[in-house]
């Protein structure tokens, strides 16, 4: 007879460890994928503003300018603003008589780890903007 002392089975000893250490892998997986989605969302919507701004400024650019100068000027502030990433944005003007048309190329975040080449991409942008010429 044992007094004040628990006798454990033997083939449960360190039987917690197992399903701990899976659990914090999982939660740490789940932390991980909200961030980088939260990263990517991010940078499409800094991208989206920056872009609308470029195409605003050049609408709404003074009759008599030279648009070239104007949309030179706003492509090189655009992606100025976005700091190293804007290495890898490409904002190309259109030519359009009525309206000002920007398009805009981004690439995304991957999901997976560089080793992997194939996967998910989230936040890449590849898209046409439309803004009305503002006359003066």
């Amino acid at each position: 007879m044992t007094h004040g002392r628990r006798v454990r089975p033997r083939g449960q000893r360190g039987a917690g460890l197992l399903p701990a250490v899976f659990g914090v892998a999982i939660v740490v997986g789940f932390l991980g994928f909200a961030a980088h989605i939260a990263i990517g969302l991010w940078a499409r919507s800094t991208v989206d503003s920056v872009a609308y701004d470029v195409a605003r400024r050049v609408a709404s650019a003074p009759p008599g300018s030279q648009p070239s100068v104007i949309e030179s000027d706003a492509i090189e502030d655009g992606l100025r603003s976005l700091g190293a990433f804007g290495r890898e944005v490409a904002l190309r003007f259109e030519p359009d008589t009525t309206d000002v048309v920007l398009h805009v190329a981004a690439p995304g975040f991957p999901l997976l780890p560089p080793i992997v080449d194939a996967g998910p991409v989230i936040g890449e942008i590849d898209r046409t903007i439309v803004v009305r010429r503002e006359l003066g």
